[in-house]
């Protein structure tokens, strides 16, 4: 096929393009919609240590993991949840708490996903916390002067929210405008008939000399 009989594809079969494209964004926001709204909160920890020592800085970034996992365990979390007075178990907040460590930038990122801003909020807080309580507690076990501190650079504040309705709804039209070109390419290429001279002229490669018009009685 040449470009034109693609042009004319489309053109011949824009109302299916449309429509399928239509039918996708209405499905996307209407799905957007029935989702339940998530927010999810971000608070940052510098850790580093109390004097500038090259073994120090050393232990302090492989110690990192080991501070994420003092604090996300069923235990620690469900003393947070009865803390906060939240109807939710340890278990549960495993899956929406997570604690990244970044030894290179020597940063703890906390995040937390709820249903409600101020609960996620409220739940980042109480785990930072909960992390600097232990990290206290580790320095006991630390020889000399030598110290690890976790000072918060950044309160727990709103990355993103979920669903992303303008998100879901731009997705939904370019998969429609997909399906719906290869929907117009495979009708016409199942629809065989020839309805008029310019199908004639396309498929046969010749020039209509004169058609016979249709008589009715």
């Amino acid at each position: 096929m040449r470009i034109q009989d693609y042009l004319f594809v489309l053109f011949k079969r824009w109302w299916i393009i449309a429509l399928t494209a239509v039918a996708a964004v209405v499905a996307a926001y209407g799905i957007s919609k029935l989702q339940t709204t998530e927010f999810r909160v971000q608070s940052v920890y510098l850790v580093m240590a109390n004097r500038f020592d090259n073994g120090l800085n050393i232990t302090t970034r492989n110690s990192m993991n080991s501070f994420r996992e003092m604090v996300i365990q069923p235990d620690a979390l469900q003393q947070i949840s009865d803390q906060l007075e939240l109807d939710q178990s340890g278990e549960r907040l495993l899956s929406d708490v997570s604690i990244q460590p970044r030894p290179d930038e020597l940063k703890m990122v906390i995040e937390v996903d709820a249903r409600r801003l101020d609960e996620a909020q409220a739940i980042a807080g109480a785990v930072g916390e909960r992390m600097e309580a232990e990290v206290t507690r580790m320095n006991a076990t630390l020889e000399g002067t030598d110290r690890i501190n976790v000072v918060p650079i950044q309160s727990p504040r709103l990355v993103s929210v979920r669903p992303n309705t303008r998100i879901n709804v731009l997705a939904g039209a370019f998969l429609g405008l997909v399906v719906g070109v290869l929907l117009a390419f495979i009708f016409e290429f199942l629809d065989d008939t020839l309805k008029s001279s310019t199908d004639v002229e396309r498929f046969v490669g010749l020039t209509t000399l004169g058609a016979i018009p249709t008589v009715e009685k």
